[in-house]
């Protein structure tokens, strides 16, 4: 069984969407960073006062670190989606029709949005409280099934794009160990994570995963292999395989009532962007063929 995993390499059009800004102090000092290849990356930091911890800590208060951000690659959103005519039965591709992605029609456009609650304090490196808390913290989910012929696996290419806070995944298999520096600290280009667990010192801080049914198996998609107060957007692609009529699913946890907010609302060209300076990842399917 193998995994693919490639990135969009035309984004260099807004590296600079964010406007770089003076040093601060020691845990937070300035300036722009931009990555290689197709994630995302760079932008500015600095620290807020407040006692306690950031978002993600022990304890409640102000927010330090910083934000990065990445830029978005020309184009737009991912081909895909239903044809005309509906599908028919059979066909040469074994997919259950003439176009292969009908059988994940389902996962087009499968979306999770974390907004901010009220009105947040836009600034660098800034928390808000979820708008919906599940508990003392934040779950949502959306899914969908793939059809397809009965007994087959497909390997399906999903592009994975959003503005998401980074996390830290132990164990698992990461197709890409590339990494870009920011802050002095390196960052992974394309943070996609096959299985692993969740450290319980940084459950405080986002995972964003897709979790299929069968071949059954959790994708993390922000493993950044650190935490801090930083935002980031996604805008990768990656291959793996899914049975006919598995089922899969988007999911946000976040164990606490708090998140980075997406300070000035960053947005990749041809999806929407975030509500009210909160998170999100979208999904959709750009390729599908049978194992």
């Amino acid at each position: 069984m193998s995994y693919k995993i490639s990135r969009l390499v035309t984004l260099t059009l807004l590296t600079f969407a964010c406007s770089p800004v003076a040093p601060g102090p020691a845990d937070g000092s300035g300036g722009a960073a931009t990555g290689s290849g197709g994630v995302g990356t760079g932008g500015s930091n600095a620290s807020t006062g407040g006692s306690g911890a950031v978002t993600g800590g022990a304890s409640s208060g102000g927010a330090s670190g910083g934000s990065a951000s990445g830029g978005a690659p020309s184009g737009g959103a991912a081909t895909g989606g239903a044809s005309t005519g509906g599908a028919a039965s059979g066909g040469a591709d074994g997919a259950g029709g003439s176009d292969p992605l009908l059988i994940a029609d389902d996962l087009q456009d499968l979306r999770v949005d974390d907004p901010c609650a009220g009105t947040p304090e836009v600034s660098v490196g800034a928390t808000c409280d979820h708008s919906v808390p599940t508990g003392l913290g934040f779950h949502a989910e959306a899914g969908g099934s793939v059809t397809g012929v009965e007994g087959t696996t497909y390997d399906v290419t999903f592009r994975i794009r959003g503005v998401v806070e980074p996390t830290n995944i132990a164990g698992g298999t990461r197709p890409s160990t590339e990494t870009f520096a920011y802050m002095d600290l390196d960052w992974r280009t394309v943070p996609f994570t096959i299985g692993g667990a969740v450290p319980e010192e940084d459950a405080d801080y986002a995972q964003w995963r897709l979790h299929v049914t069968d071949p059954e198996q959790d994708y993390f998609l922000n493993d950044y292999q650190r935490v801090g107060h930083y935002i980031f957007e996604l805008d990768y692609e990656v291959t793996i395989p899914v049975a006919a009529n598995a089922t899969v699913t988007l999911d946000a946890t976040d164990s606490n009532e708090r998140q980075i907010l997406n300070y000035e609302s960053y947005a990749l060209e041809g999806i929407a962007g975030s509500t009210n300076h909160g998170q999100f990842v979208q999904i959709n399917v750009v390729a599908v063929s049978p194992q």
